[in-house]
């Protein structure tokens, strides 16, 4: 995609997004960033209720539909996937957030530190992270990832890439351009969401040594 020069449109007309990897994706994603003009996103309205209900209901058909694809592709990688929401959560937690204590994940998640110690315990046992003693206090242990536990999630992540863009193919080019910038908005938002309102609990838990 290149931007035109003096245009409005800020990509070009090109043919379907051809089903590219999740890292292939994300570079032309932060490419197309600097091609944006801003002025196209000054004095944007306020979601009405009508905006809103229509997103709940968009957003509800595009990921059922997404599902319904993602999830048998996961079956068809991995033939033996029987990883729990819980432990799929741990692994996401532990993979952004770094090292943790058992008691800051379990703060996480809002389970309790038993309930977490067994679903991270399973995750050691297949290799997904690690454990160890704090080397201040050997009554605490600490959990990370693994490049095994890593893996899993990039997976899992170009799976779902693939199946959105594949479903891309059936818009038009300029469809096509919207989505992209659609996406580059709602990836600033999410990061300026997680800075602006991360709870208090959430950044005392990770926050806590113990």
């Amino acid at each position: 995609m290149v931007r035109k020069e003096g245009g409005d449109n800020a990509f070009e007309k090109a043919g379907p997004i051809p089903p590219l990897t999740f890292l292939r994706i994300r570079t032309t994603i932060s490419h197309n960033i600097s091609c944006m003009h801003a002025h196209k996103y000054r004095g944007v309205r306020a979601i009405t209720p009508n905006d809103h209900e229509l997103l709940v209901q968009s957003m509800s058909e595009f990921r059922y539909i997404v599902f319904g694809r993602f999830a048998p592709s996961i079956l068809r990688t991995f033939k033996d996937f029987d990883y729990s929401f819980a432990q799929v959560a741990s692994l996401f937690i532990v993979d952004e957030k770094g090292e943790l204590t058992i008691k800051q994940v379990a703060g996480l998640l809002e389970r309790s530190v038993s309930a977490t110690s067994r679903l991270l315990d399973q995750l050691a046992s297949r290799g997904m992270i690690t454990r160890r003693e704090d080397e201040q206090d050997h009554r605490v242990k600490r959990v990370a990832i693994t490049e095994q536990g890593r893996t899993l999630i990039e997976t899992l992540q170009l799976l779902r890439a693939d199946v959105q863009i594949e479903m891309m193919e059936s818009l038009s080019p300029d469809e096509q351009a919207d989505v992209v910038r659609g996406m580059v908005l709602l990836a600033k938002a999410g990061r300026k969401w997680r800075e602006q309102h991360e709870s208090s609990t959430t950044r005392t838990a990770v926050s806590s040594t113990t």
